[in-house]
């Protein structure tokens, strides 16, 4: 379950929300004068976002390499071209 709580709350419990966040999943944003800063999840759900963020990386490295030279700009010019044409 996704909480929102301040941060003074946080500090005075933060043992508890610790618990909460490691045994039930509970994942919290962190608010500083009614604006989010922070949130806390379980280590499970970090190391899987990181992951996934990482392996997105590897892939798009894999694909910007696999463009030769000159093409990007040639992708650009198609691409302008072809949103133009769906705009008329």
């Amino acid at each position: 379950m996704l909480k929102t709580v301040s941060a003074i709350k946080v500090r005075q419990n933060l043992g508890q929300v610790m618990n909460e966040v490691s045994i039930t999943s509970d994942e919290y944003i962190v608010e500083r004068a009614g604006k989010p800063l922070v949130a806390i999840i379980s280590i499970e759900k970090y190391l899987s976002m990181k992951k996934e963020r990482d392996e997105f990386f590897r892939l798009y490295d894999q694909v910007q390499s696999g463009i030769p030279a000159g093409s990007a700009a040639d992708i650009d010019r198609d691409l302008a071209e072809a949103s133009q044409a769906v705009r008329l």
